[in-house]
This record gives C-alpha cells, structure tokens and sequence, in this order.
C-alpha cells in the first residue's frame, strides 16, 4: 500500500494501487471504488461481483487484471455508496452494497422509482459514531440486486459502482520517521 500526506493529495485515491492518505495524525483513510460491468439483461436478483478495474483502459499485449474489491482486516467503513449507470430496473428493484460485517447503516441501498435509478445514486450518512466496529478478517464487497436490471442503452457500456469507505490504523513510526543525530564515539573530536 501506498499512502500519501495531504500536501500531496491532489487527485482520487487509486483504489489499484491501495492508495490510501494520512488526513489525521495515526490513521490510515480509503477511498475504494469498484465497478460490476452488467453485459446482458438480467432477471430474477442475483448478485453482482465488483471489481477494481485495471487502469489500462485498452487491450494490451500484457494488460494488468482487474483486482476483487475486498476490505482487509482492521478497517472501520464509516460510508458506503452505491449507483447504477446505463440501467433500469422494474418498478422497485434495488441494488445495495453487502458484505460488511460492521453495524447497521453502512451498506447503502440504491432503489429505483418506476423503474428508474437516481441519478445521483445513494449513500449512506458519514459516520464516525461509536456504533461501527472494527472488520476481524478482510471481506469480498458484493452488489446483491432484486428483480431485474435491464441495459437502457445497448450501445454503450452498462454497469453498477460501488464505493467503500474506510479508516484503519497507521503503523508504528519507523527509523525514516524520525530525526536522530548520527552517533559518535568519544575522542572523534578536534
């Protein structure tokens, strides 16, 4: 993992890479985004597997994989958020982000409205009450749907977008944290 200071962070964190900032002293937050590409109608509910998509947007003779969107051990999710691009569903059908371990109103919950989704799609509160708990072992996210999702356009892409949201502890300073004066051994003076 890589994690940058706030002087630095200038752009999204890249959830590829498991970029991560220091925006208080000690902790650790993420930003981890993951996308569940939908190919054909579906019907019946199901469940869809996001994933963490590869930065090579095109076909290359070695192009990296995509990566399983998990959440590892010792996180706290304090926000989850879900939306639907290129979809419609029938009626009252939802899509909602599930696997989380932690407490009530962590996994949001995207409901469509005559069959259409909000454009702006949900999420859940931010919270850093006490109600959260700590993840005891990492976790795969997945994107349960009831009913159907039908691709409203079949000429361009049609997917779901998932977000996760999380804080963990930082590791202990090391050497390269702190400034000690070089060691010198006595009679080395002038």
């Amino acid at each position: 993992m890589s994690v940058i200071f706030p002087g630095n962070y200038v752009a999204d964190l890249n959830a590829y890479r498991e970029q991560g900032v220091y925006a208080t002293p000690g902790v650790e937050f993420y930003q981890v985004r993951g996308v569940a590409i939908v190919s054909s109608n579906l019907t019946g509910g199901g469940t869809l597997s996001p994933q963490i998509i590869s930065p090579d947007l095109r076909a290359d003779d070695k192009p990296r994989l995509d990566k399983a969107f998990k959440v590892p051990a010792g996180a706290t999710v304090y926000r989850t958020a879900i939306n639907a691009v290129n979809l419609k569903a029938s009626g009252t059908d939802t899509v909602r982000v599930d696997g989380l371990t932690t407490t009530t109103n962590t996994e949001a919950t995207l409901t469509a409205s005559g069959g259409a989704f909000p454009a702006a799609g949900a999420t859940t509160a931010f919270d850093f009450g006490t109600t959260k708990s700590v993840e005891s072992s990492e976790i795969t996210i997945t994107a349960p749907y009831s009913g159907a999702l039908t691709i409203d356009n079949p000429d361009d892409q049609a997917y779901v977008i998932v977000e996760v949201c999380y804080f963990k502890d930082g590791a202990a300073p090391d050497a390269d944290n702190v400034r000690v004066p070089y060691k010198t051994e006595s009679g080395s003076g002038y």
